[in-house]
């Protein structure tokens, strides 16, 4: 599929701003082993990034925005940019949803807590929640992260994020009992086979 012209007037902005490698905007390698590591400044382009999101129209440029603003020295200065997107977008377009939802739990700090949270129960934003319930994980000291994750582990979009964040905050013993009700309450379900999973994991732990 051909860039827009959206791209292209953002390669444009960035080459202005003195960014390397614009060329190789959207461009993600997840292993140097078997491709060239990607050229563009991922940190010097930033805040032209985050300045450029809130107008940006072309779906698939604004996942790939998403991609380069998901990295933990993008916290916090890419939260609000990010939340915002991901709430103008998750409602009608899931997958451009889900890479901004990604980026939002990576950009996601304790300050911000609420707010994540806040995300994570909006139903109206479907599966694009799950990376937001899965950094809630990180999280496990803030009052609001256990009731949060014991509430979305019932949850078909998100469950199986919760259900995993529940295990590191609470520990894998304790959260057994919680996943054995959801197993019970979703028989028959992928909701409930994915608890079935997590419970065979869980236990398999307890026996090492």
């Amino acid at each position: 599929m051909p860039d827009s012209e959206e791209w292209e007037a953002l390669r444009q902005e960035l080459e202005r701003a003195g960014v390397a490698g614009t060329q190789e905007l959207g461009r993600f390698v997840s292993s140097v082993g078997f491709f060239g590591a990607s050229q563009f400044d991922e940190r010097a382009a930033m805040p032209v990034l985050l300045a450029a999101l809130p107008r940006l129209t072309d779906a698939r440029l604004v996942s790939s925005v998403a991609g380069h603003l998901r990295r933990p020295w993008a916290r916090p200065q890419a939260f609000d940019p990010l939340l915002s997107a991901f709430r103008k977008w998750a409602p009608s377009d899931t997958t451009t949803g889900w890479h901004l939802g990604d980026a939002l739990g990576s950009a996601s700090t304790i300050n911000r807590v609420a707010d994540v949270v806040d995300v994570c129960r909006n139903e109206a934003f479907g599966i694009a929640r799950q990376m937001p319930v899965a950094a809630l994980a990180r999280f496990k000291k803030a009052p609001e992260v256990r009731p949060a994750l014991l509430a979305l582990i019932h949850d078909a979009d998100v469950g199986l994020h919760a259900m995993s964040a529940l295990r590191r905050v609470l520990g894998a013993a304790e959260a057994l009992p919680y996943i054995e009700d959801v197993e019970r309450a979703h028989e028959g379900t992928q909701l409930g086979a994915q608890a079935t999973r997590e419970l065979r994991k869980i236990r398999k732990s307890e026996k090492q």
